[in-house]
């Protein structure tokens, strides 16, 4: 399991939110939940991810902390250094989460 010394990226929990103006116009949004530090782990051959291979799409591990009062659902995103991530499934294991999640580059569409 992690150690907070391997957490060594900030990254952000994203979650979408729908607003509607006053014409009735609805646009999306994006408010970051949390800024946490995080361990990340890219997609290899080991056996861990072999078990993994439901979510063909995921590619990258984070790791983190569990949040009190935040649940975090495969409708968030994160933001990294590295790029943005969706979200395929989350898991909690102890006083952790491991969140399976792949790169997505939107087209026409800039986040944050």
């Amino acid at each position: 399991m992690a150690s907070l010394g391997s957490m060594t990226t900030t990254i952000d929990l994203i979650a979408p939110v729908t607003v509607r103006d006053k014409a009735g116009f609805t646009t999306t949004r994006y408010e970051i939940k949390a800024t946490i530090r995080a361990q990340i782990e890219v997609r290899h051959a080991s056996s861990a991810w072999v078990n993994r291979a439901a979510y063909s799409k995921a590619d990258v591990l984070f790791r983190i902390r569990t949040i009190p009062n935040l649940a975090i659902d495969t409708d968030m995103e994160i933001s990294e250094p590295g790029g943005w991530y969706v979200i395929d499934a989350v898991e909690v294991i102890g006083r952790y989460v491991e969140i399976l999640a792949h790169q997505t580059t939107p087209e026409g569409e800039a986040h944050g």
